[in-house]
């Protein structure tokens, strides 16, 4: 067998190695499970097997193929081969780590200090881990991934055509495997099934995105600062939906991703990854403003008189070399998605943007700047400490607010107004249309926050950082795991 073939078996070795490892632990953790492989379903009820074929695989791999083994390879991943000890490896695994410790932190909270009754909109099971993951707007996900669309012919009630469709169709794939359309189960249980892959979509999607984010932070802050901006954005607060079947971790990557390629001329992915965005969330059309400053920014810097170096004398750079077509078509992808999933609202409620129209049924109708003028008239005649006390939870969002607001100028000062713009435009329509509602978990998908705050922190500063980060985003976990309105 040539070098590259061994290479790849070897490869395959130690993942098949590894995934029996992780699949034990999981069985040790939560209990047995079934596959569904098709109609063959693949049922696992004992670690002691998988425990078995790891060690089965890694010995024969190791008497065929002993070079460069196993622990010498995930040992040199750990130690990464960057800066600091950095590497995608490394990168992605305290990524996973970061998502799975939140999910522990959940779960504990609900043993510990148990739901809120009064809140629950809705259970899936009595068992608190399966049941982990059925919160607020993961079970219009869902629902979408189990049933489908439907529509009720009013726009005055809260219905699933409210969410776009990118993240429901991922979810049904990654729920099939586990189950969820496995025939005479309760759908209860195939629900709960679909939510965790949700999950696992979620946090696949997170682990991509902090990689990604860390490659465009190489490129716009530089290499040694690079791993600070992905530790600030796993760790803050609201960080926390990051591990639950929500579309922030799919926007997120997305986003950073079509941001990464765009501005290297990588356009056909840029354009995918754009259209992914899209179709993911409402918000996500907006993207193609941002690319769009992106491409005017570019043509200002190429265009703009230089010093002739001989003559002293104003030059003007060519513009040929630049694609401004294909840029632009490029930028025009999230917007096309948008219009995708408007048509086919449109084909089913004969309403374009009738997604749009249902936002109000949640409550966001545009009423300017009422919202900011109530909560001056709050402090002004009941004080801080009172405001807290009312409407704690309006109080945390209101902190990811202050915090995206205080960070505008580094951003546009670290990397460019059309990294401002990209925060501009996706807290500003949801503030002036409900206020405070969910600011803080759209704040976390504001990766040029991460950027320009990593980029401005002296390196002592961002331990602690990281550390307050972590502990708000605990605090986060048990609130929202535990069904308080933390949304």
């Amino acid at each position: 067998m040539t070098g590259s073939g061994s290479t790849r078996v070897t490869r395959a070795a130690d993942a098949a190695a590894i995934l029996c490892l992780l699949l034990s632990v999981f069985v040790l953790v939560f209990g047995g499970f079934v596959l569904h492989l098709g109609p063959v379903p693949i049922r696992v009820h004992g670690a002691e097997r998988l425990l078995f074929l790891a060690v089965a695989v890694v010995a024969v791999r190791h008497a065929v193929w002993p070079a460069d083994p196993l622990h010498r390879r995930m040992l040199r991943a750990l130690r990464g081969n960057g800066v600091e000890g950095t590497s995608r490896g490394s990168i992605a695994a305290a990524s996973l780590l970061s998502r799975l410790a939140v999910l522990a932190a959940g779960y504990f909270a609900v043993v510990t200090i148990g739901v809120a009754q009064s809140s629950v909109g809705f259970e899936v099971t009595g068992d608190p881990a399966l049941n982990l993951p059925a919160r607020f707007d993961a079970g219009w996900y869902g629902g979408i991934a189990l049933d489908g669309y439907s529509f009720e012919g009013r726009f005055d009630k809260q219905q699933n055509i409210a969410f776009f469709p990118a993240f429901p169709l991922l979810q049904r794939a990654a729920g099939f495997p586990l189950g969820a359309y496995a025939p005479a189960i309760p759908r209860e249980r195939r629900m709960a099934r679909m939510l965790w892959g949700g999950v696992l979509v979620s946090l696949i999607a997170f682990v991509w995105g902090s990689v990604y984010l860390w490659r465009l932070a190489r490129e716009t802050i530089g290499e040694i600062r690079a791993p600070a901006a992905v530790a600030l954005a796993a760790a803050y607060p609201f960080a926390v939906f990051f591990s639950a079947p929500y579309t922030e971790s799919l926007f997120f990557l997305g986003s950073v991703a079509t941001v990464f390629h765009f501005r290297r001329d990588e356009l056909r992915r840029a354009g995918a990854w754009g259209l992914l965005v899209g179709l993911t969330r409402p918000n996500g059309c907006f993207l193609s403003l941002v690319l769009a400053v992106m491409i005017a920014e570019r043509l200002w810097r190429v265009t703009r008189p230089t010093p002739d170096a001989a003559s002293g004398n104003a030059a003007v750079l060519p513009v040929r070399d630049l694609s401004i077509l294909r840029s632009l078509g490029a930028a025009a992808a999230p917007g096309i998605g948008m219009l995708i999933y408007s048509a086919y609202v449109n084909h089913l409620t004969g309403a374009w943007f009738g997604w749009a129209r249902l936002h109000e049924a949640w409550g966001r109708s545009y009423t300017g700047l009422a919202p900011m003028t109530r909560a001056y008239g709050w402090l002004t005649d009941e004080g801080l400490l009172h405001v807290v006390e009312g409407v704690p939870y309006d109080t945390l969002n209101s902190l990811g607010l202050i915090f995206a607001l205080l960070m505008m100028w580094p951003v546009v000062r670290r990397l460019g107004p059309s990294y401002a713009l990209f925060v501009l435009v996706n807290i500003g329509p949801p503030l002036f249309a409900g206020g405070v509602l969910s600011m803080g978990r759209m704040t976390s998908t504001m990766f040029p926050l991460f950027l320009a705050l990593a980029a401005m922190a002296p390196p002592r500063a961002v331990t602690p950082l990281v550390t307050g980060f972590a502990v708000g985003q605990g605090l986060a976990a048990a609130l929202f795991f535990t069904w308080r309105p933390l949304f």
